[in-house]
């Protein structure tokens, strides 16, 4: 099993050399000129001489070919360097570890939410003899699945913050209030919300529901309910646990979808994530950055697979047995 892991490891490793090299190559071959782009920003919009542009490029660097540009890059990569924002004048890791923390909290609570709520709608499909509800259930997975996700951050958003001012519409305090424990958790309802039921959450619910609804009536659950096994205990034994498999191997690629996501919702609700500097980076031209958190993506995916790989090991012995066997 640890030999298993340490290959996983090596192979996550690889992964994100490549992702560094692909993400490097792609935003070395765009157009456009980052020199250029400070020099515009810096001078309020105006147009930069040439021999300013060629002078802050000599500066940067970026005359250099893109192969000794990246050597350059990973070598202080590997000493925990990754660059200078070329518009904000900051070093990169100060910069993520202002934002990084706050994508991942947005994440965990959609995911946590996301799947929690999956679960407990997709058993109620699996096990309700009331076919009003089956059709019920079925008809708001219908409706949410063709509903893209902005779509509903800005129902959210209207229905709960501009009508009815119920919930913050943005932003992770009011004006001029310190962050509490009880507004943070506020302001974070709806972006939660936004991301947990994306058009993916039907997805998510069919896994419980093909899962359990296919083991139901299956010959050890029978014999369980014979010997007289609390409904609970068969709930939670003989279907929930080999049942659930599927939808669990669904996590890593659910992570990778609520990431894809989580940048346009912090967008939408001003929440002070790696989102609003990704989309500022990527205008700007802002390489070192946008590697940065391209690279920071990569990795959140890459142990939510690990971390999903893991749990279904511990709820399949069949997987189990064949991570000894490959031990």
């Amino acid at each position: 099993m640890a030999l298993r892991l340490i290959g996983r490891a090596a192979t996550a490793a690889l992964v994100v050399v490549a992702l560094s090299m692909v993400c490097f190559g792609l935003l070395a071959a765009a157009p456009g000129d980052p020199a250029a782009s400070v020099l515009e920003a810096r001078s309020g919009g105006r147009p930069p001489a040439p021999a300013a542009v060629a002078e802050l490029r000599a500066e940067m660097g970026l005359d250099d070919p893109p192969p000794v540009r990246y050597w350059r890059w990973a070598s202080d990569a590997l000493r925990g360097d990754l660059g200078t924002s070329y518009m904000s004048g900051q070093p990169v890791t100060e910069t993520l570890g202002d934002t990084v923390p706050w994508t991942l909290l947005l994440t965990a609570a959609s995911v946590l939410l996301s799947f929690t709520a999956a679960l407990v709608v997709g058993l109620v499909a699996a096990l309700t003899r009331r076919a009003w509800l089956r059709r019920g259930i079925d008809l708001v997975l219908f409706v949410m699945g063709g509903m893209p996700g902005f779509v509903i951050a800005l129902l959210l958003l209207y229905v709960f913050a501009a009508a009815t001012h119920l919930m913050p519409s943005g932003g992770v305090s009011r004006p001029g209030e310190d962050v509490t424990a009880y507004g943070l958790l506020a302001h974070l309802v709806l972006p939660a919300c936004a991301l947990a039921f994306g058009h993916h959450f039907g997805i998510y619910v069919r896994l419980v529901e093909s899962g359990v609804g296919r083991l139901k009536d299956a010959p050890h659950v029978e014999n369980a309910r014979v010997r007289g096994l609390p409904r609970r205990t068969v709930v939670a034994r003989h279907l929930m646990r080999p049942g659930l498999v599927p939808f669990t191997a669904r996590l890593g690629v659910g992570v990778g979808t609520l990431i894809a996501g989580v940048y346009a919702t912090e967008v939408i609700f001003s929440w002070p994530g790696m989102g609003r500097e990704a989309i500022s980076a990527a205008r700007a031209q802002d390489y070192p950055l946008l590697i940065a958190i391209v690279l920071v993506t990569g990795l959140i995916v890459i142990a939510a697979n690990l971390v999903a790989e893991l749990i279904v090991a511990a709820l399949d012995p069949r997987v189990r047995t064949g991570l000894t066997d490959a031990v």
